[in-house]
C-alpha cells in the first residue's frame, strides 16, 4: 500500500441553523443587520446543530477505509464534504485525483432523462469526455443489466435499478477514489455480490475506497481500516477492523440501554457492563482472546458449557457432530419473554452460524433465580477454530440488552470426517 495520501481531512466541522418557525429565518436575515447598524448586541433567531465536529482523517492510496456509526453520527455529512457537495463550516478537505461517489440514490441523475441519457450526464459530471463515455458505454450497460429500462426515464426505476446504474457508471469512469454510502444495500443479493467482487478487483488495482455500511460483516471482510463515528466526531479508529466493529456494536447497545446517551462512568470502548453481574464462571480457555461483556445485568449468563454427542464437556468436536450449548441464566426478576441466542464466529470475527429462540419459535420465560437453556446444534463446519458469542435481551419495544458475552468460549473442529463446503442447521432449543 502506498504512503501517498489521497484524502486529507483536517479539523472538519459542519453546522446547520435550525429555525423554530419560518419567520425566524426572515428575522435572522433582516433584524440582525439592523441590530449591528444600531450598535446593539446581535440576537440569533436559530439554534445550531453540529452534524460534524473537528474530524481529522487521512486516507492513503490503495487503502479501503470503512466508516461505521449509528444513524445521525455524521457519516454521510463527512462523505458529502469530501466530495464537495457540501461546504464546511470550518476546517479543510484536500483530495487528490478523480472521485466517484455513490451517495444518496438518484444524486447526479435527472429523473426526466432516460438511463442512457443519464449515463452521459453523470459520467460528464465526473469528468469524462463524450468520446471516453462512448468507449465505456457498453461496459456500463453490461454491468448495470437493467434491460429495456435503459431507454426509459429513471423516475420509473426502482431503488435497486437506480443503484445498479449509478454503481456501473461510478466504477467505469476510472476514479482514483471511490466513495460508497450505503447505496448497495438496496440491491438484491446477487447484485451486492457482483459489486463486492468488482470492488475486490478495484482494490487489487490500487483504488482508494471509502465504504459506509451498517453491514458489519462486509466491513470486516472488505476494509483495511475502520473509523467509528459518534455524535459527529471520530469516536474510535484502528487497523483492527474487528475491534472497531465491537466498539460500534457497544455504542449501539449503550444508546438503546440509556435511551440515547452513553451512561456516565461507562465507556463503550472498555466493555463495561452498566450493571456488572457478580457470580460469573465458565469452563474453557480463550487463550489470548479476551472476553468482553456488557448489558444491564438484571438477568445474565452465569455458566456456559459445551457438550459432545456423548454428553462430555469439551472444546473439540468433529464435523457433523451435534454440539449442546448449555447456558445457565440467573435472573433477579421474572421475565415473561426474552430473546436468547448464540453465534459462532471465525478468527476474523465473521459470523459462520447462529440461532436464537425467536427464529426457532420457542418461548423462553425467565423465572426469578436459575433457568437453563440448551441449544442443540448440528455442526457442518470446516476444521478450524471458532468462537462462541452469547446474547440475552428483552422482548419489549426497546429490546434492551440484558447480557452480551463475546467471545465466551473457544471451540475447535477437528478433521475426523471430511466436509465439503460450509453449511449449518438451525438449533433445537430446550428450556429447563
Amino acid at each position: 500500500m502506498s504512503s501517498e495520501v489521497r484524502v486529507s481531512v483536517n479539523a472538519l466541522s459542519k453546522s446547520y441553523h435550525i429555525y423554530a418557525q419560518p419567520r425566524d429565518r426572515l428575522k435572522q436575515s433582516i433584524y440582525t443587520r439592523l441590530q449591528r447598524l444600531a450598535g446593539r448586541s446581535v440576537h440569533q433567531y436559530y439554534s445550531e446543530f453540529w452534524a460534524l465536529r473537528d474530524v481529522t482523517l487521512d486516507v492513503r492510496k490503495g487503502e479501503t477505509v470503512g466508516i461505521i456509526g449509528r444513524n445521525g453520527s455524521g457519516k454521510s455529512t463527512l462523505l458529502q464534504l469530501i466530495c464537495g457537495t457540501l461546504n464546511p463550516s470550518s476546517g479543510s478537505v484536500w483530495t487528490s485525483g478523480r472521485i466517484a461517489a455513490l451517495l444518496e440514490l438518484g444524486s447526479g441523475f435527472n429523473p426526466e432523462f432516460t438511463g442512457r441519457e443519464n449515463i452521459y450526464l453523470n459520467a460528464a459530471v465526473l469528468g469524462l469526455s463524450k468520446d471516453e463515455i462512448d468507449d465505456r458505454f457498453d461496459e456500463i450497460v453490461f454491468f448495470a443489466d437493467i434491460g429495456d429500462f435503459l431507454d426509459r426515464p429513471v423516475k420509473t426505476y426502482s431503488s435497486g435499478m437506480f443503484a445498479r446504474l449509478a454503481f456501473a457508471v461510478a466504477i467505469n469512469v476510472s476514479p482514483d477514489v471511490l466513495i460508497v454510502d450505503e447505496a448497495l444495500s438496496v440491491g438484491d443479493s446477487g447484485f451486492q455480490l457482483k459489486c463486492m467482487m468488482k470492488m475486490r478487483e478495484l482494490q487489487q488495482r490500487g483504488l482508494t475506497i471509502l465504504f459506509v455500511s451498517h453491514d458489519t460483516q462486509s466491513v470486516i471482510r472488505f476494509c483495511d481500516r475502520a473509523v467509528v463515528m459518534n455524535e459527529g466526531r471520530v469516536h474510535f479508529q484502528s487497523d483492527d477492523v474487528q475491534q472497531c466493529v465491537k466498539v460500534y456494536e457497544k455504542l449501539t447497545r449503550y444508546h438503546q440501554i440509556a435511551g440515547g446517551a452513553t451512561p456516565s462512568g461507562a465507556s463503550p470502548q472498555d466493555g463495561t457492563l452498566t450493571s456488572q453481574p457478580a457470580d460469573v464462571s465458565y469452563a474453557g480457555e480463550l487463550g489470548s482472546v479476551q472476553e468482553e461483556r456488557f448489558g444491564i445485568g438484571v438477568a445474565r449468563y452465569v455458566a456456559i458449557d459445551m457438550l459432545s454427542d456423548l454428553g462430555e464437556s469439551t472444546n473439540q468436536f468433529g464435523p457433523g457432530e451435534t454440539i449442546q450449548i448449555v447456558a445457565s441464566v440467573w435472573s433477579d426478576q421474572e421475565f415473561d419473554g426474552v430473546a436468547a441466542g448464540f453465534s459462532l464466529r471465525d478468527k476474523k470475527g465473521v459470523d459462520i452460524a447462529g440461532d436464537n429462540n425467536i427464529y426457532a419459535g420457542v418461548s423462553i420465560r425467565l423465572r426469578k433465580g436459575l433457568t437453563r437453556i440448551v441449544f442443540r446444534v448440528p455442526l457442518q463446519l470446516a476444521p478450524g477454530e471458532y468462537f462462541l458469542f452469547m446474547g440475552l435481551a428483552t422482548l419489549d419495544d426497546k429490546r434492551i440488552e440484558l447480557d452480551q458475552r463475546w467471545p465466551v468460549r473457544k471451540m475447535q473442529i477437528v478433521s475426523r470426517r471430511s466436509v465439503i463446503g460450509l453449511s449449518f442447521c438451525p438449533a433445537e432449543i430446550e428450556v429447563i
